[in-house]
C-alpha cells in the first residue's frame, strides 16, 4: 500500500516538475517575444524619417538637400497686392534616421494684380521669417467690414544667434516692417530674445511685448508710421 501511494506521489510530483517547467519556458519565450518586439519598435522609432517645421540649417552639411517653392498667395484686403511666401525645405541624413525640415518661409513675394509687376522683401534666403502680419487702417468690428491693408509687420530671424547651426525660433529674432508692396522694408528692434505679442490694438497703435536684454519692455507704433510712440518697461514681480 505503502508503495503504491510514494509512486502516486512521485509522478504527481514529475507531472508538477513538468508543468512548472513548461510554465517558466513559456513565460520566458513571452518575455523574449516582447523585448524584440519593444527593441523593433524603439529602433523604428529612432529611425524613421523625421519632418520638422521653421528650423533651417546653416551649418556645414554635405549631405543636405534643399528645394524652394512658393506657397499659396494671399489677397492683402482693399489693395492690388498679393502676398507669396517662398518655402525653403531641406532633407538630410543622420546616423540612424532621415529628417526633413519643410514649410520654412524664407521670403515673400509681393505681386500686384493689376500690372503683374513684383518684388521680392528679401534679395535672398539666408534669413528665417517666423511671423508676418497685414496692417490695416482701422480694426474690423464686423467680419464682413470692409478694410484696407496699409502696412506689414515681420518677425525675422537673421542668424544663428545660440550658435547650434540653425535658424529656429529660439535664436533672436529682429522685429521689421515693410509697405504692403514690400518696399521700404526697415527694421524697428534687433536681438529679442523672446517676442511675447505683436498686435493692432487700434486704427492707429500696434502694441509690441517682448524681453530684451533679461527686460520686458512694451512698445507702442504709430499706423501706418511705423514710428516708435512709446516704450516701458514692464515691472517685475515676486514669483514666490
Amino acid at each position: 500500500m505503502d508503495t503504491v501511494v510514494t509512486q502516486s506521489e512521485s509522478r504527481f510530483f514529475r507531472l508538477v516538475w513538468r508543468f512548472n517547467a513548461l510554465a517558466i519556458a513559456g513565460a520566458a519565450i513571452v518575455c523574449i517575444l516582447l523585448g524584440l518586439y519593444a527593441a523593433a519598435t524603439i529602433f523604428k522609432e529612432e529611425t524613421r524619417s523625421r519632418r520638422v517645421t521653421n528650423v533651417v540649417n546653416v551649418g556645414e552639411k554635405d549631405n543636405v538637400s534643399e528645394e524652394f517653392a512658393l506657397g499659396s498667395a494671399t489677397i492683402i484686403a482693399g489693395t492690388p497686392y498679393v502676398r507669396v511666401p517662398l518655402y525653403r525645405a531641406q532633407s538630410y541624413s543622420a546616423l540612424y534616421y532621415s529628417k526633413r525640415s519643410e514649410q520654412n518661409a524664407v521670403n515673400f513675394l509681393f505681386l500686384n494684380i493689376s500690372t503683374n509687376e513684383s518684388r521680392w522683401l528679401f534679395e535672398r534666403t539666408g534669413q528665417l521669417m517666423i511671423d508676418s502680419q497685414v496692417l490695416y487702417s482701422k480694426l474690423r468690428i464686423s467680419p464682413d467690414e470692409p478694410r484696407t491693408g496699409v502696412g506689414v509687420v515681420h518677425v525675422v530671424v537673421e542668424r544663428d544667434s545660440n550658435g547650434d547651426s540653425r535658424l529656429t525660433d529660439k535664436d533672436a529674432v529682429s522685429l521689421a516692417a515693410s509697405a504692403v508692396d514690400g518696399a521700404n522694408y526697415r527694421k524697428l528692434i534687433e536681438g529679442i530674445e523672446r517676442l511675447y505679442s505683436v498686435q493692432q490694438i487700434a486704427d492707429d497703435k500696434v502694441l509690441v511685448l517682448y524681453q530684451k536684454n533679461q527686460k520686458t519692455v512694451s512698445e507702442l507704433y504709430n499706423v501706418p508710421s511705423m514710428e516708435r510712440l512709446s516704450q516701458a518697461s514692464i515691472p517685475k514681480i515676486d514669483l514666490n
